[in-house]
């Protein structure tokens, strides 16, 4: 069976939010979880995701919002053996990496993340969800983002931060782009030729 994780944003993805909405419909699901969810530190919140996927002995797939998809980003690019046991990767209205630096926020910072997110690449099959009004990541930006990780973005519209404040709660569009629990159970995760399947529940 594959495994899913949720990685949030900033605040960590309350009750409501529809990656704790999506946590509740899955049999085989975790988070990556952050000593504090109001201080992305990419380097702390790297190593929480590092340590998170690392005990984990199955197939995954990985569904991140907002300054969730650079920490999983980032700790892909950094620590490339976790990569083989990844399947599928969503990536949910990304934060644009020029609002973070060293110290978290960057206005806090000497500098920002802007040039180092842009230079990474994501080597796992991955599917990246923007919005065209998107407060944390503007539709060019987003696209921006999008061409440097070689990606597809695919717009859901007029969908703010894709977060509670903007409407979400129960995501089930959200389905398609994930591979079903039980699509998996007969792969393994070294199984590389089975990456660019997807089923939608």
């Amino acid at each position: 069976m594959i495994h899913t994780v949720i990685v949030p944003g900033v605040g960590g993805s309350e009750y409501s939010h529809w990656q704790s909405w999506l946590q509740r419909q899955l049999m085989s699901c975790s988070r990556v979880e952050q000593q504090d969810w109001n201080a992305p530190v990419l380097e702390t919140w790297v190593e929480q995701f590092r340590s998170t996927v690392a005990a984990i002995d199955a197939p995954l797939q990985i569904v991140a919002h907002s300054f969730g998809c650079l920490t999983t980003v980032a700790a892909l690019a950094q620590y490339p053996a976790l990569q083989r046991k990844v399947k599928n990767l969503v990536l949910v209205a990304p934060a644009n990496p020029g609002h973070f630096g060293e110290a978290g926020f960057a206005r806090d910072s000497q500098h920002d993340y802007q040039d180092y997110f842009h230079q990474l690449q994501v080597q796992v099959p991955a599917s990246m969800l923007i919005s065209e009004n998107d407060p944390w990541l503007n539709a060019e930006h987003a696209l921006e983002l999008a061409q440097s990780w070689q990606l597809e973005p695919v717009s859901l519209g007029h969908v703010g931060h894709i977060n509670v404040a903007s409407g979400f709660g129960p995501f089930p569009e959200l389905w398609n782009y994930l591979i079903s629990e039980k699509a998996m159970q007969h792969i393994s995760i070294t199984d590389d030729s089975k990456y660019l399947f997807k089923f939608a529940i």
